[in-house]
């Protein structure tokens, strides 16, 4: 797997506990699956997030609204 060298600022008693907790050898290979980790989690959340809104009656009247001008509806 490639990989890429990045610059990040977290807080000193953060970057504290984390360096206590792993070895700095294992540092990057924790913090990816952190990463990892909150993005599904956000993913999660935002595609729950999207279902609800589609069955909002609102977005639905909004949508059927501008089914309307498809242009594939034009004949």
């Amino acid at each position: 797997m490639k990989t890429k060298n990045i610059t990040i600022s977290v807080p000193t008693d953060l970057a504290v506990t984390l360096q206590g907790m792993v070895g700095k050898r294992e540092l990057s290979k924790f913090i990816t699956k952190a990463i990892k980790k909150a993005i599904g989690e956000e993913r999660a959340n935002l595609e729950a997030a999207y279902a609800a809104a589609d069955n909002e009656p609102d977005t639905i009247d909004v949508i059927n609204d501008w089914k309307k001008l498809d242009t594939e509806d034009w004949v």
